[in-house]
């Protein structure tokens, strides 16, 4: 009983902490600030190198693609009232799939810090590596030892 307790107050607390990070400006676009400023931003976001450094170049052209289409429209209809209403759903639709794509990359090219023992040393060094690149490193790992369990081949 106490268990059962104890892991619905975890869960809890667990949904209380989540719903305060995603409000806390997860999403790429923000609601009640200018779009032409915040496409602006994401542009530039994207060609510093850093923050979105993980994007596929796919997933790149087709943010590029989509924030082309959301000025076109910003341009085409500057005040928001005399967007038709069909176009609103259409640019709806493309503010949440940049929002889903450069969450994910934002994500992704997050820098996580380990301290891991070497194997045979007491000592700990600290292992830095984005998301995406541990993500590579444990897929790369994994087929290497399911190559040397088919093949018997040691991984040395």
């Amino acid at each position: 009983m106490k268990r059962m307790i104890l892991a619905a107050g975890t869960a809890a607390l667990m949904l209380v902490v989540g719903a305060a990070q995603a409000a806390d400006g997860d999403t790429v676009f923000e609601r009640g600030k200018p779009l032409i400023a915040q496409i602006d931003r994401i542009e530039l976001q994207l060609n510093d190198g850093e923050t979105y450094s993980e994007l596929a170049p796919e997933k790149r052209s087709e943010v590029r693609e989509t924030l082309a289409r959301l000025r076109a429209i910003t341009e085409r209809y500057p005040d928001q009232a005399s967007v038709p209403e069909g176009v609103k759903v259409e640019q709806f639709n493309d503010q949440a799939r940049v929002n889903v794509l450069l969450t994910k990359a934002r994500e992704d090219s997050r820098m996580v810090c380990k301290r891991e023992k070497s194997t045979g040393s007491n000592r700990t060094t600290t292992q830095c590596m984005t998301v995406a690149q541990r993500e590579r490193a444990k897929a790369k790992a994994e087929k290497d030892m399911s190559n040397a369990q088919r093949t018997g081949h040691s991984l040395l």
